[in-house]
């Protein structure tokens, strides 16, 4: 009996304190919620800043030298690392061949020139010495050949010899005539020098010698790798006595003095970036230090995200916009660093 009252009086107070709390509920969580939030409202919060993103400083100058000669190494003067100065000879092949073909070209041109010389300043004076001496000797031979065939004939007239014998001294007269034109067309070849002809011939020849020769050395230059920049050797693609093709990668070079930062956006952040806009950049090494610049370039494409971060999740399965920039200062910074570029509003 008593704990069927008792169970009565627990009902009844229960129902009571549920309509107390219906009726005073919403007052009581009210001034709790108004009490967080002025809480919450207490605390101070930074200024919004805008987005960050992962960046590489790296060379505005980076320079691939590749072999314009197939051929075999013989020479590698510089390692990655090296600093290099304009005009310096980096890379050495094998130009045995083509120096023979130089030395074949340099004894054709002295040949065409001799040549060419003779011709324009015309025969030796001795030269002509002889052929007027040999003139004079044929005509001598002529004119006794002239003479024994008078005699003949007039023996022949005699009956005196036989027409064998005239016949033969008139055929020696006129070999002897013969001879003495051709001797005297020597003589008169050597008195008047060359014909244009020959001397435009001889000419033609020392210039197209000198063409072949000035090939010859244009491809001998190409034996030889020389850095067209002061700049470093950043990797070094081939071995000594390595074979090569055209074309085939040798070196690397940049410019460590022309620095700028090469930073990727997500295609989301694309039209949130505009050239001009003021950055701030931060590097894990430099702690503490903050670089200021602006960008002065923002790719119009996106395209597949290439740079690499040291987060090991990092996704590369993501298209990003591509933007360049500028700092006012590079202290402290070299190629290949990855920074954080923080975009101000």
């Amino acid at each position: 009996m008593k704990s069927s009252r008792f169970g009565l009086i627990l009902i009844a107070v229960l129902v009571v304190a549920a309509i107390v709390l219906a009726l005073a509920g919403p007052s009581f969580f009210d001034n709790s919620k108004n009490q967080t939030n002025h809480i919450r409202q207490s605390i101070p919060h930074p200024p919004q800043a805008g987005f960050a993103a992962k960046g590489t400083v790296e060379s505005i100058t980076e320079i691939d030298l590749s072999s314009r000669v197939t051929g075999e190494i013989s020479a590698i003067t510089v390692d990655e690392g090296d600093p290099v100065t304009s005009g310096q000879m980096l890379v050495k092949m094998n130009s045995g061949k083509i120096e023979a073909q130089i030395d074949i070209a340099e004894a054709n041109l002295r040949a065409s020139k001799a040549l060419l010389d003779e011709q324009a300043t015309g025969f030796r004076r001795e030269d002509i010495t002889a052929a007027e001496s040999a003139v004079n000797r044929g005509q001598a031979v002529y004119e006794q050949a002239v003479l024994e065939a008078e005699r003949q004939h007039r023996l022949l007239g005699k009956g005196a010899t036989s027409k064998i014998d005239w016949e033969k001294a008139d055929e020696k007269r006129r070999v002897a005539l013969a001879q003495l034109n051709e001797l005297g067309a020597q003589r008169d070849k050597y008195q008047k020098g060359s014909r244009a002809e020959s001397i435009a011939h001889a000419r033609a020849k020392v210039v197209e010698a000198t063409a072949e020769l000035k090939y010859y050395r244009a491809v001998l230059a190409d034996y030889s790798v020389n850095s067209p920049v002061n700049g470093l050797v950043i990797r070094r693609h081939i071995d000594q006595n390595e074979s090569v093709d055209v074309g085939t990668p040798l070196l690397t070079i940049i410019d460590p003095a022309q620095l700028r930062i090469h930073a990727e956006i997500e295609e989301t952040d694309v039209g949130r970036i505009s050239e001009g806009q003021g950055i701030e950049v931060t590097v894990d090494a430099q702690s503490g230090k903050v670089y200021s610049g602006k960008v002065y370039k923002v790719f119009p494409t996106v395209s597949k995200k290439t740079q690499r971060t040291f987060d090991p999740m990092a996704s590369f399965d993501i298209n990003t916009q591509k933007i360049y920039i500028a700092l006012d200062d590079y202290s402290g910074l070299v190629q290949g660093m990855t920074v954080t570029v923080r975009f101000l509003k």
